[in-house]
């Protein structure tokens, strides 16, 4: 039973790692003459940084569910 969750987690790392790595490279070919000029600050939260605030996002979420998981771990009785 150990065995398959080590294999999902690596699975799971390896498809995260993809798919941040796809977006980090389809993001990066932004030429400097196609940014807009942005009066309010607002608009740069939103509009321009939206890749980083859902980073961000999901990096607070895996804090989360790596919390919740320690704390399932240390519920369970030991097994021998």
């Amino acid at each position: 039973m150990n065995g398959g969750k080590t294999i999902g987690a690596g699975v799971l790392s390896v498809v995260f790692i993809l798919i941040v790595a796809f977006v980090l490279i389809k993001t990066s070919h932004v030429e400097p003459s196609l940014v807009p000029e942005i009066t309010y600050p607002g608009d740069v939260l939103w509009n321009t940084r939206n890749f980083e605030t859902i980073l961000q996002g999901f990096i607070l979420l895996s804090g989360v569910f790596a919390i919740l998981m320690l704390l399932r771990a240390s519920r369970r009785e030991p097994q021998v």
